[in-house]
């Protein structure tokens, strides 16, 4: 007994190093937003006929400007007592007047971030990333059997797009604290890694996913959205759903976000081989039925 307890409390001593690694990474943290879409963003709001639906259509294509908005809406908002976990519902709460000020700090302090790079090529991956998880929220309820019976719980499409564009946020947090990040992701997708999150722990002593989660905390946003970043690599529950219906909804996203990374490169093929049995199980689908739903919603 002696034995286990000391392993117990060494491993939560471990966590917590971890933990207060990620806190560090995110103190002062700037997320970086594309000056052009910024621009477009402006222009929009502009002139004797502003366009909300236009503002809001490219607020859901940048990172940052719609980490912001939500942002805003979750520590803002002191009258409103449930939190915000889509972006359109964010725009909606704010209003026009205050979203044209955010969307006016962020031109403020925009950093110019090369059109390529690793910074961009995080930004292009979760915006397809979210794209792709709308469409699954729309297409499982009509498919798996496990939905289509009532045993799963839907997703709203809103709430995955706002899921799969900022489930892997803590990426940012890492490029800007490590110079050598980007070259060691590279390196470990190249080696086919199928555990991306136990090779940032054995590097740098914390990893993308409890950064991306203590990031989402301090902003406020619901707690179900931060759980589900600083889980979303998991694929062992998928083999004991939760009793309860909201954590079965739960990991109805946590299983979209996994369709949505092995298509737009945010898991190595690896990783998704390991993932698509439990995950086919758990909608009640063949593994050849997931596949055929991944190539039919696959292109953008």
């Amino acid at each position: 007994m002696g034995g286990g307890m000391t392993m117990a409390g060494n491993a939560k001593s471990v966590e917590k190093k971890r933990a207060d690694r990620a806190r560090e990474l995110i103190r002062d943290l700037v997320m970086p937003s594309r000056p052009d879409l910024l621009l477009e963003a402006m222009r929009a709001q502009s002139g004797f006929a502003p366009d909300p639906l236009a503002v809001t259509a490219l607020i859901l294509e940048d990172v940052a400007l719609a980490a912001a908005v939500l942002r805003a809406a979750n520590q803002e908002l002191a009258g409103w007592k449930r939190r915000v976990a889509s972006i359109e519902g964010a725009v909606a709460l704010l209003g026009f007047d205050r979203v044209r000020a955010i969307v006016s700090e962020q031109f403020l302090s925009a950093s110019l971030v090369a059109r390529e790079g690793p910074m961009q090529s995080l930004r292009l991956r979760a915006v397809a990333s979210g794209r792709l998880a709308a469409r699954l929220a729309r297409r499982l309820p009509e498919v798996a059997p496990n939905c289509l019976n009532g045993y799963l719980p839907a997703v709203a499409p809103d709430e995955a797009y706002t899921a799969g564009l900022l489930h892997d946020c803590g990426l940012i947090a890492m490029l800007r604290a490590y110079p050598d990040y980007a070259l060691f992701c590279r390196q470990t997708h190249g080696q086919g890694a199928v555990d991306l999150v136990a090779a940032e722990n054995a590097r740098y002593g914390t990893n993308h996913t409890l950064t991306g989660y203590w990031l989402l905390r301090s902003w406020k946003v619901p707690e179900s959205l931060c759980d589900l970043v600083g889980v979303h690599h998991r694929v062992d529950d998928f083999n004991r759903p939760g009793r309860k219906a909201s954590e079965r909804r739960l990991l109805v996203l946590r299983a979209i976000l996994h369709l949505a990374a092995s298509v737009c490169g945010g898991d190595t093929p690896s990783a998704w081989l390991v993932a698509q049995e439990p995950i086919a199980t758990f909608f009640g689908l063949e593994t050849s039925q997931l596949e055929r739903l991944r190539a039919d919603e696959g292109g953008d």
